[in-house]
C-alpha cells in the first residue's frame, strides 16, 4: 500500500529449503505414514474409526453408506483426498488384508484377484465387533484429545486399544527417509506372550517366542523361516519373512494327478499369479502341466493338472522359484514411540510399550471410575440423611418461600453442600416411598465396596497388572482363533532347468549383424536383413547350452530352448544378453555337444570335434582382427549361462576379437583380407590361463585377419575372393612359418570365407 513500508526477509535459499523439507518430512512421519506403537494406528485409520464411533456405527448398528463415513472423516478430522480415506477404510474391511478386520463391510469391498471395491456411494459399513475394543474406554478420560485441523472439534491423539492392534493386524507405510512393515500375528499367541511378560518383567525374547510363534497372515500360507531366523528378525526388528502357498496332490482318472493350491502368500494378487503360471505353461517352461484352472470360491483353489508319471514336488519347486507363489515379506518394526519419536523396535520393545500404555489407560480409567463413585456416594449420603428424617425435610420444603429458600434451610438442617441439596430438590415424589430408602442403602453399600476395591487396586500396582492380564485373557477368549499360517521350514527340492525343457532337436541361426533365432531345420528360404549374412548355424537339442563369443572378448551362454523360435529374422542378440556399444557376435558353439564328444560341422570357426588334451581339457583359440591370439582351456566356460557374459580375452586398443575356434590339428592357417596366408604350428602359440591379450601370430600390414582354421599338411581350404569366385588354397604349397610372419599371397583379396 502507498505510504506503508513493506518488510522483506532475506534468507539463504539452501537454509529455507532445508527447513521446509524438514517440516514436510516430520509431518509425513508423524502425521501420515508411521503407526503409533500404542494403538498401532496411523492417523487416517484412527480418524476413520473414531468418526464411525461418533456416528454411532457400532457392530450392532444399522449399516451406513461408505460415502457418509468418508464425508464425516474428511469434514471433521482428515482434510485429504476422499479416495485415500475410502481406500484406507476398504482395507480395514478386507479379510485378506487384515487378520482381524476393523470394519464390517456390506457390498463389494474388493477381492484377492485385485478387483477394486465398488464406489463409496454403493458400499455400506459399520465397525466390527473387535474394533469396538479399540474405542470402548474412550469416554472415560483414558486418552488425551487434541484440536482437529481447524480447531473446531477435538479428536483423540491415540485410542485406548484393549488389544495389541499393531502386532495383531500389522501395518505398512512409507515416510521420508524411513518406512515400516509389520506382519500380522495371531491374537491368542500375542496375548499369551503379553501375559508371560506381565508375569516376568525380565523375560527375554527367546521365552516370548515360545508363545508368539511367528507371523500369522490372513491368507494363510507356509512360513519358511527357521526359528533362529525368526528370532533374529524379532530381535533386530528387521528382516525377510519367506512365505509360500500351500498345496496338496489329488488323484485324477486314468492315473493322472493334479496339484491343488489352497493358499497364496500375503498381498499376492491371485489373478496375476495364475496368469504367470499360465504364461510358463504356454511358453513351454512347464511341459509337465497340461491345464491350469481357478476353482476358487471364498476359499483359494488353483488346480494344475499334470501329465502321467510327473513329479508334483518338482513342478512346485519350479513354480515356487519362478512365480509369486513363494515371496518375501520385508519385516520392519519402525513405529512412533509415545514421545512421537520414530524408532526401529524389537518385538519385546513393541510389547513392552503396549503394556506400559495399558497400565496408563487402566490407571486413568480406574481413577475416572473412582471419581464417579465418590460423586455418587456423596449424593447417596445426602439421600440417606434425608430419608432418615423425611418429615423434617418435607416440612422445610413446604414452609419455604422459594426454591432457593428451601435449599438454604435444607443445607443448614442436614449439613449438606450445594450439589447434595440440588439432588434432593430434584427427587420425584414417587421416590419418597418406603422402599426407596432400602434401594439407596443397597446402592450405597455396593458403591462403597466398589470404591474400596478400586482404591485398593490403584494403591497396588500388582493388582493393576492382574487386571490388565484378566482383561487380555477375556479378549483372547472372545476373539482368539487358530493359526492360519503354517510354521514349517520346508525341504527344498533340488531341480535342474533341464527338467522343464521340452526335449527336441533344433538349429540356432546367428547372423553377422547379431540376429539370432531357433528353427527346426535350415532351409533355402532362411532370410536375413539387407546387408546381413549368416555367421553360424548350430545344430542342438533344446536342452543344450550354446556359447556365443563376442568381439569384446566375452562368451555368453544360453540354453537352446531360451532362444526365441522364429521363421522371420529372429531377435537382436542384445535382447538376450547385455552387449556393450559396438559389441557383436563373432563365433558360436554347442558347448554341451563339444564336451559330450558329439559335435558337428559348422559351429563357428573351424571343425568341432572332441580331442584328448592333457588333463582332459578342450583347447580353443582366440584370434583378433590384428592377428593377436592365444590358446585357452574351454572347460571353465562349459556351463556358462549368463546375460552379462564371462571374459575370456583381453583386447588392445583399436583391436577386436574376430573369432574363436577349437584347435584339433597341429597347425593353424590364418588368412588376411589381402589374400595372404600364414601357417603357424600350434606349439608356437601360447596357452593362457586367464583372460589375456596373447601374442602377435600374424603380421597384418593392411586389412585384417578374416579366417583362421586348424589344419593338417595337405588340407585344402575353400574361400571366396572379392569377385565372388570360389578359390581353393592347397596347403601342400605352404610350409609351416614362424608366428608373426607376413605370409604368402594365396588368393586375390578375400570377400567371404
Amino acid at each position: 500500500m502507498p505510504g506503508k513500508e513493506t518488510a522483506v526477509l532475506t534468507t539463504p535459499l539452501h537454509e529455507e529449503v532445508e527447513n521446509r523439507f524438514l517440516t514436510y518430512a516430520l509431518s509425513t512421519i508423524v502425521s501420515r505414514s508411521l503407526p503409533d506403537v500404542r494403538d498401532g494406528l496411523k492417523p487416517v485409520h484412527r480418524r476413520i474409526l473414531y468418526a464411525m464411533w461418533e456416528m454411532g456405527l457400532g457392530p450392532t448398528a444399522k449399516f451406513r453408506k461408505s460415502a457418509a463415513v468418508v464425508g464425516e472423516v474428511l469434514g471433521k478430522f482428515h482434510p485429504h483426498g476422499d479416495q485415500a480415506a475410502y481406500d484406507a477404510m476398504v482395507r480395514m474391511a478386507q479379510e485378506f488384508s487384515l487378520r482381524y478386520p476393523l470394519v464390517e463391510g456390506s457390498g463389494n469391498f474388493g477381492s484377492l484377484d485385485g478387483d477394486p471395491a465398488a464406489a463409496m456411494r454403493y458400499t455400506e459399513a459399520r465397525l466390527s465387533k473387535i474394533a469396538e475394543e479399540l474405542l470402548a474406554e474412550i469416554d472415560r478420560q483414558t486418552v488425551a484429545f487434541k484440536p482437529n485441523y481447524d480447531n473446531s472439534l477435538q479428536e483423540p491423539a491415540v485410542l485406548p486399544a484393549r488389544f495389541p492392534q499393531l502386532l495383531v493386524n500389522g501395518t505398512s507405510g512409507i515416510a521420508v527417509g524411513m518406512s515400516c512393515s509389520f506382519p500380522p500375528h495371531n491374537l491368542a499367541e500375542v496375548i499369551d506372550g503379553l501375559t508371560a511378560m506381565i508375569d516376568n518383567k525380565k523375560i527375554d525374547l527367546k521365552d516370548i517366542l515360545r508363545h508368539v510363534k511367528g507371523p500369522d497372515f490372513p491368507t494363510g500360507g507356509q512360513i519358511l523361516n527357521t526359528k533362529k531366523e525368526l528370532r533374529e528378525i524379532y530381535e533386530s526388528g528387521s528382516g525377510p519373512i519367506r512365505i509360500r502357498g500351500e498345496y496338496a496332490v489329488e488323484d485324477l482318472p486314468r492315473g493322472k494327478q493334479a496339484i491343488v493350491v489352497s493358499s497364496i502368500p500375503y498381498t499376492v494378487n491371485k489373478t496375476k499369479l495364475i496368469e504367470k503360471i499360465l504364461g510358463l505353461v504356454e511358453g513351454r517352461k512347464l511341459p509337465q502341466v497340461t491345464a491350469v484352472r481357478d476353482e476358487s470360491t471364498h476359499e483359494v483353489r488353483i488346480v494344475l493338472e499334470l501329465k502321467a508319471d510327473t513329479s508334483a514336488e518338482l513342478v512346485m519347486a519350479y513354480v515356487f522359484k519362478h512365480t509369486d507363489l513363494e515371496t518375501t515379506f520385508p519385516a520392519n518394526f519402525t513405529a512412533l514411540k509415545p514421545n512421537m519419536e520414530p524408532e526401529r523396535l524389537s518385538l519385546r520393545d513393541v510389547m513392552k510399550y503396549y503394556l506400559d500404555f495399558r497400565l496408563e489407560i487402566i490407571t486413568k480409567r480406574l481413577t475416572y471410575d473412582l471419581k464417579l463413585l465418590k460423586a455418587r456416594l456423596h449424593i447417596l449420603k445426602a439421600l440417606e440423611a434425608v430419608y432418615n428424617d423425611l418429615d423434617a425435610a418435607i416440612r422445610i420444603i413446604r414452609r419455604a418461600k422459594s426454591r432457593d429458600d428451601a435449599a438454604v434451610k435444607l443445607k443448614k438442617h442436614f449439613k449438606l453442600d450445594d450439589e447434595q441439596v440440588k439432588a434432593i430438590l430434584e427427587i420425584q415424589l414417587y421416590k419418597l416411598v418406603g422402599l426407596e430408602i432400602e434401594r439407596v442403602r443397597k446402592e450405597k453399600a455396593e458403591k462403597t465396596k466398589a470404591r474400596k476395591e478400586i482404591e485398593a487396586t490403584l494403591a497396588n500396582k500388582k493388582k493393576i497388572w492382574g487386571l490388565i492380564k484378566t482383561e487380555l485373557q477375556e479378549i483372547k477368549k472372545q476373539y482368539g482363533d487358530k493359526r492360519k499360517s503354517v510354521l514349517k521350514a520346508a525341504d527344498e527340492v533340488e531341480f535342474s532347468q533341464d527338467d522343464f525343457i521340452v526335449h527336441e532337436d533344433t538349429v540356432m541361426i546367428l547372423s553377422a549383424a547379431g540376429w539370432v533365432r531357433r528353427m527346426k531345420t535350415v532351409g533355402e528360404n532362411t532370410r536375413f536383413k539387407e546387408g546381413d549374412s549368416l555367421l553360424a548355424t548350430i545344430p542342438a537339442n533344446t536342452r543344450d547350452t550354446l556359447g556365443i563369443f563376442s568381439s569384446a572378448g566375452k562368451v555368453y551362454g544360453i540354453k537352446a530352448f531360451d532362444i526365441p523360435p522364429s521363421t522371420g529374422f529372429g531377435e537382436p542378440i542384445q535382447h538376450l544378453f547385455k552387449f556393450g556399444d559396438g559389441e557383436r557376435p563373432v563365433s558360436a558353439m554347442n558347448l554341451t555337444r563339444l564336451f559330450e564328444g558329439d559335435a558337428e560341422e559348422g559351429q563357428g570357426t573351424g571343425k568341432q570335434e572332441k580331442l584328448s588334451f592333457p588333463g582332459g581339457t578342450l583347447t580353443a583359440m582366440s584370434v583378433s582382427a590384428q592377428g593377436v591370439g592365444f590358446l585357452f582351456d574351454l572347460s571353465p566356460f562349459n556351463a556358462v549361462t549368463t546375460r552379462a557374459g564371462k571374459k575370456f580375452a583381453g583386447i588392445k586398443a583399436g583391436d577386436s576379437i574376430m573369432g574363436v575356434g577349437i584347435i584339433d590339428a597341429p597347425n593353424v592357417l590364418f588368412l588376411s583380407s589381402e589374400g595372404k596366408a600364414v601357417v603357424v604350428p600350434v606349439k608356437q602359440i601360447p596357452e593362457l590361463s586367464g583372460a589375456g591379450k596373447g601374442v602377435k601370430l600374424v603380421n597384418v600390414k593392411k586389412g585384417e585377419v578374416v579366417l583362421f582354421r586348424a589344419v593338417r599338411k595337405g588340407d585344402k581350404v575353400a574361400v571366396i575372393d572379392d569377385k565372388g569366385k570360389e578359390r581353393v588354397i592347397d596347403l601342400k604349397k605352404y610350409g609351416a612359418m614362424n608366428r608373426g610372419s607376413v605370409g604368402l599371397k594365396a588368393v586375390r583379396a578375400v570377400s567371404f570365407v
